[in-house]
């Protein structure tokens, strides 16, 4: 049975695999730092941020986090479902939990950046609402995307 709880340190190292499965076997991008993975619930899980999992019989098959960027914003981040599970409507259910508390914690914008090589998620994310914008507001951080959503809650 599938579950999505919010992520703990109990499947710290199973969620980094799962992500970097994911981003180095599907989208070959294993030269990139990401010191996160390694501090979850430090970067994740503070000052109203937050993260969670999909798990199949404790085997992680998704993952979503919100973080908070100030005056009301969050960023939409670590999105990812495994490929046997894709189309099943897991990814509308981590997107859902993720937006139920970004609204609950008085967030009124979410941003999110992906890459062209990830054509589905872009189908993904105008199905879900988002709008597609030209660039992040300044003070956002630069994570090396291309293409930018916005979303106003």
């Amino acid at each position: 049975m599938i579950e999505i709880i919010q992520y703990n340190d109990k499947y710290k190292e199973s969620t980094k695999e799962f992500i970097l499965k994911i981003l180095i076997g599907e989208f070959g991008l294993g030269n990139i730092e990401r010191p996160d993975l390694d501090n979850i619930s430090n970067i994740y899980q503070k000052d109203k941020s937050n993260f969670w999992i999909a798990v199949d019989n404790y085997q992680v098959i998704g993952s979503i986090a919100v973080k908070n960027y100030g005056n009301n914003r969050a960023y939409l981040k670590r999105m990812y479902v495994d490929g046997k599970h894709r189309a099943t409507g897991l990814a509308k259910k981590l997107l859902d939990t993720a937006l139920a508390y970004a609204k609950e914690a008085g967030f009124r914008e979410i941003f999110l950046g992906t890459v062209e090589d990830m054509v589905a998620a872009n189908k993904f994310y105008s199905k879900s609402g988002f709008k597609k914008i030209n660039k992040l507001p300044d003070d956002l951080p630069d994570f090396g995307d291309t293409i930018f959503y916005k979303l106003t809650l």
